[in-house]
């Protein structure tokens, strides 16, 4: 049961009946408020003490000079917004030049604080000592001297007013007399780490108190204005996502628009919905709601559901600090919500917190009656229709993003108390957001058969009908050696298969015909299991038709194939085969096929030889408390073939441990491919976020530099983390109107960093909406290239992903990368065999 968020004093129950609950998070060992027990004397707050162990009086009243950047990821320690220095040492420039230049906006507004103000950091100290931090704040408030212009976290104080009397006499409610000590503990600087800090607390104050907006994990939305889609049971709350940070043009806020998916039924009606399907089966239940997230309205929070307890229902007493109660008189007392059905199951929620510097594992029940299911299932994103109309109001187009942007500001400056409290604190925001340079690479042609070459559509960046072409580059030698396993019923569908793949593998310049066909007497995976190992035709690949997308077959399926008879395989769902899908779809199948035994679909010109490219992701397996890395390797020059390897970390963990010994046997496979090593090694990390750069250029960057240090002559290196899922967005100005950038834009300017080597790519067209760039973080650069080649070499290898004919978001080595981690933590759980190394088996 979630806690209260206003109540004083309450506490939700947090385990089930008869098991005492754990202290709330940030509650005080005995009573409430401050300290039991009354001390012999009340002394003077160490105003003097303090102030000489932080600074001297000259040194508050005029900061020292910045000190130089560290090098080598070196941040101040304490710092959530401490700038980390990860950029790679000796660069002239991380600026690339190259392209047709593009004036464009970007969604940020720069903010300043007028003349040059700076703000003030405290320390705070209570005599007799407080325990409370919500006493602690109230108690703030009755310094006059404050005038309401303060953020106080229980401990630092920020203002941007420099006090002249530093202690104060305050009394609580119950007429207690409390001395509020404060020393100056220094200034606080424009564009600052701590300066960074103050201004997004602010802002959050401003969103939640001044806006009506509602904080949702690190998000604000306004659950008022939700919009009501009922034929899907789908209701969606507007809202932001913004930061301020420093950039290298200025200190910037970033603003997104955003939209949380809140599913108009509850927790339980899901489960009763997964029990009439599965009898009442425990086990589904619980396999189909653990990792969902919930969301309860009475308080507008998330949590992530961890278990299901069958055992306890609402009508279960717990103990609280007041004494036992049920949770349906809980919900009835603190929230007026009548719990109708009191047989229910609970749903669990753990959460890891430090209590006194300890980890405290935290167990919070909530009731599935008020319990809203948030985000969209699997079956709801295979809904066309579903799709279609969340997308009228989430995919907004440059211009409606706009739009969007600027009436955020708007709101601000519509609420008296939202532009009072930015004008107190001496900040203000541009009245547009930022204009921004971009420049766009020239469009990519395709490399097909025999050298010869195919235009993209420069407006979509896709190459589509290259398939009516006699395209393929090379061919594996596939012919009649293929088998189709299906259910007897289906063996129409796997004749009309056959017949197709017939005509559109020959097309493409893919040597495949024949095949033959077993039939089993059922759909079970034992069956197909069966067919496979008994095949006596020996087939070098083998394709499964299956009637639906049942996880369970498919996982043993592909768990046989890959790691009990190495053997790529193919698995279709039969009604994919009808006559208006049948073309289409078999031709890509035989591309799959083709490639997955080694065949070399298309390629781009890469003017660079003797270069290996290195794609590594992460993935949590679903099955076991394990993450699974990916590791795949190019090992020639058009990059059309490669070698991988799976590596295993504890659960959650996204730094992979054994990047060494991956690394050292790509470059075995590639002196055994090429006779010889690569003169640059370019790597593309996927997976990683902000806080973990550092960690990974530690471990991670260090571990491939040692096998590099092995070989006769150590190599080049470049080393790039790759982030998809980021803020920063792009609009193309064309005379009055925004639209989205060309595939091929490069931005790297004002919204970079100086202490990074980063740039953003947009390599994609999109049909509807706001097209997202990716951003290309560079830690390592040990190479004679320049920003503009690594620019270009990062667009050409969104082309080359068999799976696609145009272009992807991250490079093809990053693609392949996931789904070769995916597969493994998705079905196969164990490490392939190392016979289908230099396979594409996982597309």
């Amino acid at each position: 049961m979630a806690a209260r968020g206003r109540s004083r004093g309450r506490s939700a129950p947090a385990a089930a009946a008869g098991t005492p609950a754990p202290a709330p998070v940030g509650a005080a060992p005995r009573g409430r408020g401050r300290a039991r027990g009354v001390p012999a004397a009340a002394e003077a707050p160490p105003t003097q003490q303090l102030a000489a162990m932080n600074i001297g009086a000259q040194a508050a009243a005029a900061p020292a000079a910045p000190a130089a950047r560290p090098s080598g990821g070196v941040r101040e320690r304490g710092s959530r917004y401490a700038q980390i220095v990860l950029r790679p040492e000796n660069l002239e420039t991380t600026q690339g030049s190259g392209g047709r230049p593009m004036d464009m906006l970007t969604n940020y507004f720069q903010l300043t604080i007028k003349d040059a103000q700076p703000f003030y950091q405290y320390h705070v100290t209570f005599l007799p000592a407080m325990d409370n931090l919500k006493l602690r704040k109230a108690l703030m408030y009755q310094i006059p001297e404050l005038t309401n212009r303060h953020i106080f976290d229980g401990n630092l104080l920020y203002t941007p007013l420099k006090l002249q009397r530093l202690e104060f006499d305050v009394r609580t409610r119950r007429d207690e007399d409390v001395k509020i000590g404060l020393v100056l503990t220094q200034e606080v600087a424009q564009g600052s780490d701590q300066f960074i800090q103050v201004a997004n607390i602010l802002m959050n104050e401003i969103a939640s108190r001044h806006m009506g907006l509602e904080r949702i994990k690190r998000d604000y939305f306004n659950p008022n204005k939700s919009i009501t889609i009922p034929q899907h049971k789908i209701e969606l709350y507007p809202g932001y996502e913004f930061s301020i940070r420093r950039y290298s043009h200025s200190v910037l806020l970033g603003l997104d628009i955003k939209h949380k998916i809140i599913r108009t039924d509850t927790a339980l009606e899901f489960m009763n919905s997964i029990m009439q399907r599965t009898r009442g089966n425990q086990t589904e239940i619980a396999k189909e709601l653990v990792g969902a997230i919930v969301m309860t309205k009475y308080n507008n929070k998330t949590y992530r559901v961890d278990d299901v307890d069958f055992n306890t229902k609402p009508s279960d007493e717990v103990e609280l600090k007041s004494g036992r109660i049920s949770y349906i008189d809980y919900y009835q007392k603190n929230y007026d919500i009548t719990i109708r059905d009191r047989n229910q199951p609970l749903l669990i929620h753990r959460s890891k917190t430090k209590i006194q510097g300890n980890q405290v594992e935290r167990q919070i029940h909530l009731v599935p009656e008020v319990c809203y299911m948030t985000g969209l299932t699997d079956n709801m994103r295979s809904d066309y229709r579903i799709m279609q109309d969340l997308a009228q109001y989430t995919r907004q187009d440059p211009e409606k993003r706009h739009k969007a942007l600027l009436g955020f500001r708007e709101s601000i400056m519509e609420s008296g108390a939202a532009t009072e409290k930015l004008n107190s604190w001496g900040l203000e925001m541009s009245p547009e957001i930022l204009d921004v340079s971009g420049r766009q690479q020239p469009p990519e042609n395709i490399v097909i058969k025999n050298g010869g070459t195919f235009p993209c559509d420069a407006r979509k960046e896709s190459f589509d009908n290259i398939t009516r072409k006699n395209f393929v580059i090379s061919s594996a030698e596939i012919n009649d050696c293929f088998t189709v396993v299906c259910t007897a019923k289906d063996t129409g569908a796997a004749n009309t298969f056959l017949e197709t793949v017939a005509k559109v593998g020959p097309a493409c310049g893919i040597n495949i015909r024949g095949g033959n066909i077993v039939t089993i007497r059922s759909d079970r995976a034992e069956d197909y299991i069966t067919a496979i190992r008994t095949n006596e035709a020996a087939p070098k690949i083998v394709v499964c038709l299956v009637p639906n997308n049942k996880k369970d077959r498919y996982d043993a399926i592909k768990k046989h194939c890959c790691i009990d008879q190495p053997l790529p395989s193919q698995v279709l769902v039969t009604k994919n085969l009808n006559p208006k899908k049948a073309m289409s779809v078999v031709t890509k199948v035989v591309m799959q096929m083709n490639a997955k035994l080694g065949g070399e679909l298309w390629s781009v010109h890469i003017p660079m030889k003797k270069v290996m490219y290195v794609g590594i992701d992460t993935y949590h397996d679903s099955g076991s408390q394990r993450s699974v890395g990916g590791f795949v390797a190019s090992m020639n020059d058009l990059c059309t073939r490669y070698f991988s390897k799976t590596t295993w970390q504890p659960s959650k963990q996204e730094l992979i441990s054994q990047l060494e010994v991956c690394m050292t046997d790509a470059l075995k496979q590639y002196h055994s491919t090429n006779g010889l090593y690569p003169d640059r090694v370019i790597v593309f990390r996927d997976g990683v976020g902000d806080g973990q750069l550092l960690a990974v250029k530690e471990q991670e960057l260090r571990d491939i530099k040692t096998a590099l240090s092995r070989l006769p002559k150590s190599p080049e290196l470049v080393f790039v983390v790759v982030t998809k899922r980021i803020q920063q967005r792009f609009f193309l100005k064309q005379g009055s109107r925004l639209t989205n950038p060309p595939p091929g834009t490069i931005v790297d300017t004002k919204v970079t960093r100086d202490e990074l080597f980063d740039f953003f790519l947009v390599p994609q067209s999109v049909g509807q909406g706001t097209v997202t760039p990716t951003h290309y973080n560079v830690l390592e650069f040990q190479t004679t290239l320049k920003p503009d080649h690594i620019q270009r070499i990062a667009y050409k290898l969104c082309h080359i992903y068999f799976n696609w004919t145009g272009t992807i978001r991250v490079p093809a080595v990053c693609q392949y990368a996931h789904k070769l981690a995916f597969l493994v933590g998705q079905s196969l759980h164990r490490d392939p065999s190392p016979q289908l190394a230099n396979l594409l088996y996982y597309l």
